[in-house]
């Protein structure tokens, strides 16, 4: 899992078309009329307008609202079978029924000469909508087919998880303690300072309001509201979904940004805001142990579909020339291209235009070419040394005007090369300048990138992830208590 690359797609208020071939996507399709095409192993977020899905891999179907497909805005599904899923949890559906208290009816429609399966609900929300969903063909749908709900209450509850697969467990208000055993869960504690242990299989941690896991900037109780989240593990591909919260991405804490902060005995992370609201408090979770290089653009999904276009996690933009597994020879056209090369030794070269581009895993080389061109890093594989050996990826043409991007890496400056600082040095023997950390990563890696001829003065753009606060106290307990792990 964690040498496959996740890719986030965000879309637009209108019409957008997804077509994806990467291995894991997910995808946000945001309001209008979208169409998307899921393929590998997907999951599939159409939101608000009628959208059409074709779940050509293994797709997870998800909906956050009864209002998402429902009266003149049903959702349509093709190639939708036994090895996919809906996940109807967050409306409080989880199987096939009579169509009400937490189920849907199954309803054959053949009136225009074609089978339709349709999937509806009889209970409606508070504004009268009631979830419906159309799928292709004679479905043949059973509960396998949906995600499993395992729901606590209002009070403080212990919410267990099976071994049986994927399961949604919800704690609702009250300090829960939510455990999700075996299997790729999502868990959602809401208010509360609750205590999250998703156990084996790829787990989401799921926060639907920012009074979900808050601290207050007074009192003594003042983290008695923060969520922990007590086993972690991007290895297994774990994500924190924060995608309904408005936060734009990891940055400084500001501006609608998430820091990330380690303490420093290195034993707990958290990912907070530092702007509080009216009422004095501040979106926060904390993490057992030291995540500073697992919370990143990989593992938090802030579901972003407020832009003019369709963009990506990859390079933040469409991507027009990709690469495979392999080495790729990959080469731009005369307009504004964006290109992922993924792994492999690759060879990029963007030709005429203002070109974005990613190598990704292996020792590549990228031209620009003409243009304004920028090169995006956003993982410690994506170029580096070791004691004895360079992977580092070799830029033949930087110029003024291009850029580096420098991506939730852990790096937040130019300087010495130490301290979450990079250095530009210049080798006059192989006449190349390296931007590079003298700081190795558990695994022995130092970031490196080359550049060739010397380079006095690079732009380097900086986001991502801080260390710089003293030591966080457990979450969501009363001090005279014992820590809920």
């Amino acid at each position: 899992m964690a040498d496959q690359q996740k890719v986030f797609w965000y879309g637009t208020a209108g019409k957008d078309e997804f077509f994806s071939s990467f291995d894991l996507n997910v995808i946000y399709g945001g309001a209008g009329d979208d169409y998307i095409e899921g393929r590998g192993d997907s999951v599939l977020i159409g939101g608000a307008g009628s959208d059409s899905f074709y779940a050509y891999g293994n797709a997870v179907l998800r909906y956050a609202s009864i209002s998402d497909s429902s009266g003149p805005h049903v959702d349509y599904i093709d190639y939708f079978d036994k090895a996919d899923r809906l996940d109807l949890t967050a409306l409080g559906i989880s199987g096939i029924g009579d169509g009400t208290h937490g189920t849907v009816q199954i309803v054959s429609n053949t009136d225009d000469g074609y089978y339709r399966t349709i999937l509806r609900s009889y209970d409606v929300d508070e504004s009268g909508n009631r979830f419906e969903l159309l799928l292709s063909g004679d479905s043949t749908l059973t509960n396998a087919n949906f995600q499993r709900l395992i729901a606590g209450s209002d009070s403080s509850d212990s919410v267990v998880g099976t071994s049986a697969g994927a399961e949604t467990l919800m704690g609702y208000e009250g300090r829960d303690t939510l455990s999700g055993l075996a299997g790729d869960d999502r868990l959602v504690g809401g208010g509360g300072g609750d205590t999250l242990t998703g156990g084996t299989g790829a787990d989401e941690f799921v926060f639907s309001s920012v009074s979900d896991s808050i601290r207050t900037s007074t009192g003594s109780a003042h983290t008695a509201g923060r969520d922990l989240v007590t086993d972690f593990n991007a290895a297994e591909g774990d994500l924190v979904d924060v995608s309904s919260l408005g936060f734009s991405g990891l940055g400084n804490g500001f501006n609608g940004t998430l820091k990330v902060v380690v303490n420093g005995a290195g034993t707990q992370t958290a990912l907070k805001s530092l702007e509080a609201d009216a009422d004095g408090n501040q979106f926060e979770i904390l993490f057992s142990g030291n995540l500073r290089a697992d919370l990143n653009r990989d593992t938090v999904d802030f579901g972003n579909t407020s832009g003019p276009k369709i963009v990506n996690t990859m390079t933040r933009d469409n991507m027009d020339v990709l690469g495979t597994g392999g080495n790729d020879v990959l080469a731009g056209g005369v307009g504004d291209d964006q290109m992922v090369g993924f792994q492999g030794n690759d060879i990029i070269n963007g030709g005429a235009g203002n070109d974005v581009m990613a190598g990704g895993m292996g020792k590549d080389t990228l031209t620009g070419g003409s243009g304004l061109d920028d090169f995006v890093y956003y993982r410690m594989t994506d170029s580096y040394r070791t004691a004895d050996a360079s992977h580092s990826d070799l830029i033949t043409d930087f110029e003024s005007g291009d850029r580096l991007f420098i991506l939730d890496l852990g790096f937040d400056r130019t300087g010495d090369g130490r301290n979450g600082t990079l250095k530009l040095d210049y080798d006059e023997d192989q006449d190349r300048t390296y931007l590079r950390s003298f700081e190795a990563d558990a695994d022995g890696r130092f970031f490196q990138i080359a550049l060739n001829g010397n380079h006095t003065s690079v732009p380097v753009l900086y986001d991502g992830l801080y260390l710089d606060e003293p030591l966080i106290s457990i979450v969501g307990i009363n001090p005279a208590e014992p820590a809920p792990v």
